[in-house]
């Protein structure tokens, strides 16, 4: 801070530097008590809030992994399928439901594939190929339903080496392979698409401009091609793609891979190999697979919900905890939100919700499934309790907690109010970062009313000043002068 006289009392020999000094910092002090400290005190306040918005937006993942749709259904299968190169493999979805099922694989999906002989010297006619494709197949109806096509240019120059590099060239799964033979190159192009209904075209236009060899081969007589007529064209050998095909439980199921993903409800298959034959030769030995309750995996997401309470409560529990005094003056060393009826009013809700929750239909509560409270509000979770009512009734525990009278998802709601934009805790964020900043005008108009007030006292003890050390020449004049 500057100052007007680097030091007061110079020309009389008061020390009124001491005076100012002093004088400007118990006028500092004043005002920080004013500004300072509430200011600081808003600051913990704004940090306890966020931690408490950090810990419930925690708390709700946990919550949301169990009240999203079939959050609890945790399924496991159980097959006698051979551990090493099993014919099929079986996951669950999130709505699987307990079940047996006997499946064999009899028929695996194939793709579409034409293959012709050409001379080691074929020479290529320059022009397009354009192949064509039916739409790829999705589940998003948003997917477009229309052909993918791409083409392929053709030079004179190309060799079918060449060619078969060009074909490749290409983000649809469209596959070319030469095998060289006593009777000459194999070409074999691999559509990509597999199933009964595999749909492949191939047409050439041929360059009108382009200077061809005269022994060139004529492409359309190879590379005008329908696989709905693909008789049409005989110098190619066509193998038409297939399904797959599976039993289940005798009752035969096709799909045009080899992946069966909504043909069962709540299980995905995917077939690797053919099934073994049985004693007769005709037919195929099944497999059984039993999808039940994961029990384990199940009380293991009840234990993170158990946790993630606690941790909670605890947190909360250190935010409110009360500052100490000493001597009238708080000594700061509780919690950020110490004291704070709106946490104080949350946890409490949070409480007495898991707490007084009513027995549904089946008779079951949370005490009942194996859930306790300690005497310090610790909730704990009887897990062979836990267990057994999982495997006695699942619906009716899961009921419980994530049906649409559930604990969490009222819980979720709840807490909703508080983390959501705008919400609870948002305005209150906002409204203490308004007091911070008007605490921030207020301190800079404090440091521009300190250096005023440095500037008036400087200026009367500078008057007061010369008038002493006049005084004192005129003291000092008469004494002279009288001698």
């Amino acid at each position: 801070m500057a100052s007007m006289i680097t030091s007061a009392g110079s020309a009389s020999g008061m020390d009124f530097e001491s005076i100012i000094s002093a004088s400007v910092e118990a006028k500092r002090a004043q005002l920080e008590n004013r500004v300072t400290t509430p200011k600081e005190e808003t600051n913990l306040e704004l940090s306890g809030v966020g931690k408490l918005k950090s810990a419930l937006e925690e708390f709700q993942k946990t919550l949301e992994a169990l009240t999203e749709e079939n959050g609890f259904n945790t399924r496991k299968v159980t097959t006698d399928l051979p551990t090493e190169n099993p014919y099929f493999s079986v996951t669950t979805k999130d709505d699987a439901a307990n079940g047996t099922y006997d499946i064999a694989v009899t028929q695996l999906a194939s793709t579409e594939k034409v293959k012709a002989t050409f001379d080691e010297d074929t020479k290529l006619q320059a022009g397009t190929i354009k192949i064509t494709l039916p739409p790829k197949e999705s589940d998003d109806p948003t997917a477009s339903k229309d052909e993918r096509t791409f083409e392929i240019e053709v030079s004179s120059d190309d060799t079918l080496a060449s060619l078969r590099r060009k074909i490749n060239n290409n983000d649809f799964g469209v596959t070319a392979s030469i095998v060289q033979t006593e009777k000459g190159q194999i070409l074999t192009i691999d559509s990509g698409v597999s199933g009964d209904k595999a749909q492949f075209k191939m047409e050439f236009t041929a360059d009108p401009s382009a200077t061809n060899d005269p022994n060139a081969i004529i492409m359309d007589d190879y590379f005008d091609y329908d696989s709905e007529n693909p008789a049409s064209n005989s110098k190619w050998t066509v193998t038409s793609g297939q399904d797959a095909v599976i039993t289940v439980d005798g009752e035969e199921v096709r799909s045009s891979t080899n992946e069966f993903d909504d043909e069962i409800s709540g299980i995905s298959i995917t077939v690797n190999r053919l099934s073994e034959k049985d004693s007769s030769g005709s037919g195929f030995v099944t497999n059984n697979v039993t999808i039940s309750a994961d029990v384990d995996a199940v009380t293991t997401k009840m234990q993170n919900f158990v946790t993630a309470y606690n941790t909670l409560m605890t947190t909360m529990d250190g935010l409110y905890k009360h500052n100490t005094y000493t001597d009238g003056e708080n000594n700061y060393d509780g919690g950020q939100l110490s004291g704070d009826s709106m946490l104080r009013s949350l946890q409490d809700q949070v409480k007495n919700m898991m707490t007084n929750v009513q027995a549904n239909a089946a008779g079951l509560d949370i005490y009942s499934v194996g859930i306790k409270f300690d005497s310090d509000g610790t909730m704990s979770l009887d897990t062979t309790k836990f267990k057994e009512n999982i495997n006695e009734n699942f619906n009716g525990v899961v009921n419980i907690f994530s049906g649409d009278d559930g604990i969490l998802n009222k819980l979720n709601d709840n807490l909703e109010e508080y983390t959501k934009s705008q919400g609870v805790l948002d305005q209150r964020t906002e409204q203490l970062n308004e007091e911070i900043k008007r605490y921030e005008a207020q301190e800079a108009e404090n440091a521009s009313y300190l250096e005023e007030y440095e500037a008036s006292l400087r200026q009367r003890y500078a008057n007061l000043d010369t008038t002493i050390a006049n005084y004192n020449s005129s003291l000092t004049y008469l004494q002279v002068a009288l001698g």
